[in-house]
């Protein structure tokens, strides 16, 4: 009984470091006005036997530009500038959606670049966050508020170090699940 008791004082303050921690994280991500990385993506789907990999960049502009150059195996272009999402692709062309008129999008806008962006508030916004770490290597989860949202993403997962987020999983509800590892340069 009395090791519940010790476990029971101490959870508090289990909860305000990893509080503290997180807003450590985000102090130094916001610190990055710019970033340019290369990503790598597998895609594991149910209706594929084999994961789909693509390969590209990522550009970060503080405090809201966010684009993710697809280079394999086929160009892609997703651009997020302020209120706007434009989407690039072979099949569909060009397309822009301001995304106050598709509430369905800002939350996955929102979860890498208010990530990167250090904006916690955003991300309270749209997420429940669950952190876990220190500022030297951390895992943040995000999970959806929004039942729409929830009804397509079960969760996306960032881990990092430091001021740098390392890798991004999505893991969807119906099972599929991508992994998006990030190489800074």
């Amino acid at each position: 009984m009395r090791g519940i008791g010790i476990l029971l004082l101490c959870w508090p303050l289990a909860a305000a470091t990893a509080d503290e921690a997180l807003t450590e994280v985000m102090r130094m991500l916001a610190a990055v006005k710019s970033l340019q990385a290369e990503f790598r993506e597998e895609k594991t789907l149910a209706m594929l036997q084999q994961p789909l990999v693509t390969t590209g960049w990522l550009y970060y502009q503080a405090p809201a530009y966010l684009r993710k150059q697809t280079v394999q195996p086929q160009p892609e272009d997703y651009v997020a500038d302020g209120e706007w999402l434009t989407v690039d692709t072979p099949d569909g062309g060009r397309r822009d959606f301001n995304l106050n008129g598709y509430p369905q999008l800002r939350p996955f806008v929102e979860a890498i670049r208010a990530t990167q962006a250090g904006d916690r508030a955003t991300l309270e916004r749209y997420y429940r966050l669950e952190f876990q770490g220190t500022p030297a290597h951390w895992t943040l989860r995000l999970t959806p508020l929004d039942p729409t949202a929830a009804g397509y993403v079960a969760a996306i997962v960032m881990r990092g170090q430091n001021d740098r987020i390392l890798s991004v999983e999505t893991l969807e509800s119906d099972g599929d699940r991508s992994l998006m590892t990030i190489e800074s340069h």
